[in-house]
């Protein structure tokens, strides 16, 4: 099966592309199968992972979207941490992003080390989706010290504070909520990095860190009067002052 699939690679036709992606499906749903074997499911989605991987490396955009749909059926996802590790990109970004869908809390130190060692933006953009979606709180710190670090790329770091944000239900809350504060106390000068930060308060503004966050009103004011003279009423204006309404508003009684 491997060979066939192989050759359908290279010159992949529309029809070709289907064939092989209808393989795949095939293979999950006739999982249960497998005569004598010890565990049928097992061989039949490892076959399925490398035939897949395949696509992964040679198909199209589209092609790759198939495949890691399909994945997001598997029983065993162990069979994807070896690609972690692989060296094409397309391929790594397809594993980490059907390891996300598929809650696989085995893979959190690899996708970690790799937010960390990556230089590869739309890698590490998934990688941080990913552990959004794992909500392992070994995660947070990693996260929290990309935001604050001034030397990183600056595009990847505004994603960070909202991934933070689904964690304020773990015993990092605190933490989390400091990070948002010394954001906005120490990096001032970032006016995105900070407005982003406004958006990650108001996910987890709750009676108990009203009076944290209240307390920066004066700051996230100062903040959106600067934004609103250099560029105007922009995306970057309209975080600082929806964050600041919603402070003004809020009642710190209610539930």
């Amino acid at each position: 099966m491997y060979k066939e699939v192989a050759s359908l690679l290279p010159g992949m036709s529309g029809w070709r592309v289907a064939m092989v992606l209808t393989v795949l499906v095939t293979v999950v749903s006739l999982g249960c199968g497998g005569g004598t074997k010890q565990d049928p499911v097992l061989e039949q989605e490892k076959i399925m992972v490398d035939e897949g991987v395949m696509i992964l490396r040679e198909g199209t955009s589209v092609q790759r979207d198939s495949v890691i749909r399909t994945f997001n059926n598997l029983s065993h996802s162990e069979l994807l941490h070896p690609y972690l590790a692989e060296t094409d990109i397309s391929v790594r970004i397809g594993i980490v992003s059907a390891l996300g869908n598929l809650k696989d809390l085995g893979s959190v130190g690899q996708l970690n080390s790799m937010l960390l060692e990556s230089d590869d933006y739309l890698l590490r953009e998934t990688v941080i989706w990913a552990l959004g979606e794992l909500n392992d709180t070994s995660s947070v710190q990693v996260m929290i010290g990309i935001m604050q670090d001034t030397t990183d790329n600056l595009d990847m770091r505004l994603g960070l504070p909202i991934t933070l944000a689904a964690f304020i239900n773990t015993s990092y809350a605190g933490k989390i909520e400091q990070a948002f504060v010394e954001v906005l106390q120490n990096m001032g000068n970032d006016l995105e990095l900070c407005s982003y930060v406004a958006v990650g308060i108001l996910e987890v503004l709750e009676p108990g860190n009203y009076e944290l966050f209240n307390s920066q009103l004066p700051l996230l004011r100062k903040m959106a009067q600067r934004r609103l003279t250099q560029s105007g009423e922009d995306g970057i204006y309209t975080n600082f002052q929806l964050t600041i309404e919603e402070l003004e508003n809020y009642k710190p009684s209610q539930v």
